[in-house]
């Protein structure tokens, strides 16, 4: 038994894995502080626990007790709304309370192929401006909850028409071809399920890289995946100290300050304070940048991997050596690459070297390390980092084919005798 008193709520776990888990929650009312902040809840009527439901489809109970046992209790008209197929939130205030209620209302309207109330159209109109205002970690997890559905791809289009994606982001446009790359997003989970068990393969990010796209600029993917708290590095370029010296302090996030540190902006930028820091998203220079603690840091993220991926395999010949293929892929996150590998549009044989690749070549363990150069004597450098390249290169394209062969074609090594050497 879990208990959450700060909301009136409890679960049991059955100890039986197989058996569901129950939530028991008592009758309580909810008020707001302010717009899009949590509740603040406190005992009240079933009246009163129903009408603090976001829809009226879901303001429904049903009673327990035996003389009426399975008598509907609806105070909002949520039995109408499921007969008709309407999503209808409870007061014009809903909205504005809580703007996540709006990828709800999109999330259920395509679930059930329902309808969003018109009224409430023009209620999520008024809210949207709030949007911005709510954590990025608030309005990601709403967008993984979207993905995560059967019709994701209705949903996103049905977000598209009420205009949720640019408040999110300047110029966000979700590409047409959305609907393609949601079912191969599902593809690619599918087949990394069943042929790459050992390896941590995460699902959520072939889903976003699929609503990103390929067409999307890398430097919006970079801005959107800071601002949403996804997967994401902060590299920085410039410190405080080193500002300071050039006679600049980065609490002023100015054009001029960034010119002085050899960033100079274009005049198609965007500042935003976000997340505690603050954005800079230079759109003709195609790069994003964040300022906070006096320190200016470059964004990086594994969520633009899908979006290169294109941009590598369109030069690839077909006659590419298994040590090239290595060499252009190893960079990639394996999120990418099954999704390069699962679409259909990428030509067959290209394919076919990603499936080598993830399957075979990437596996492959060196018959030369380092340890092995310095046991004969040689000292790390870029000359140490060439040989075992070399040699390692020869093993994928099977030009060798054990460690004794391996030493015998090292180059300064034919000294070494192959019988000194374990296979």
């Amino acid at each position: 038994l879990e208990t959450h008193s700060q909301f009136g709520t409890a679960t049991v776990t059955p100890k039986n894995i197989d058996l569901p888990k129950v939530d028991f929650v008592t009758a309580r009312r909810e008020t707001y502080q302010g717009t899009g902040t949590l509740p603040i809840v406190q005992r009240g009527t079933i009246t009163d626990d129903l009408r603090r439901r976001d829809f009226s489809i879901n303001a429904l109970a049903m009673r327990l007790d035996t003389n009426v046992f399975g008598t509907i209790i609806d105070k909002t008209g949520g039995l109408e709304d499921l007969e008709t197929g309407i999503v209808r939130v409870l007061h014009k205030q809903s909205f504005i309370d809580d703007p996540t209620r709006i990828f709800r209302a999109a999330r259920y309207a395509g679930r059930y192929n329902f309808r969003i109330a018109e009224t409430d159209e023009t209620l999520i109109q008024a809210a949207l401006p709030i949007l911005p205002q709510l954590s990025g970690e608030r309005i990601r997890n709403e967008i993984d909850r979207v993905l995560l559905e059967k019709h994701a791809a209705k949903i996103v289009e049905r977000l598209t028409q009420l205009g949720v994606w640019e408040i999110i982001a300047n110029d966000w446009n979700i590409s047409a071809t959305f609907t393609y790359d949601s079912q191969k997003a599902e593809q690619a989970i599918s087949w990394a399920s069943a042929h790459l068990v050992d390896d941590t393969f995460q699902p959520e990010q072939v889903r976003w890289m699929t609503l990103f796209g390929t067409d999307m600029p890398i430097c919006q993917i970079e801005a959107i995946s800071f601002r949403l708290v996804l997967e994401h590095q902060l590299q920085r370029l410039i410190s405080r100290t080193q500002a300071m010296k050039r006679g600049v302090s980065l609490e002023e996030v100015t054009a001029p300050n960034f010119e002085k540190l050899g960033f100079p902006l274009s005049k198609n930028t965007s500042i935003k304070h976000q997340n505690g820091m603050w954005g800079i998203v230079d759109t003709d220079n195609m790069n994003t940048y964040v300022c906070g603690d006096g320190n200016l840091y470059q964004v990086q993220t594994p969520l633009t991997a899908y979006r290169q991926l294109e941009q590598t395999l369109t030069p690839l010949k077909e006659t590419v050596k298994p040590s090239e293929v290595y060499q252009l892929l190893k960079s990639y996150p394996i999120e990418a690459l099954v999704l390069g590998y699962v679409d259909a549009i990428v030509p067959e044989w290209k394919r076919e070297k990603i499936r080598d690749y993830l399957l075979v070549l990437r596996k492959v363990q060196p018959f030369i390390t380092g340890d092995d150069l310095i046991a004969l004597g040689e000292k790390p450098g870029k000359a140490f980092e060439t040989v075992l390249w070399e040699s390692f290169a020869a093993q994928l394209d099977g030009k060798i084919a054990t460690k004794s062969e391996a030493f015998w074609r090292l180059r300064g090594f034919k000294d070494h005798s192959p019988q000194n050497i374990v296979n």
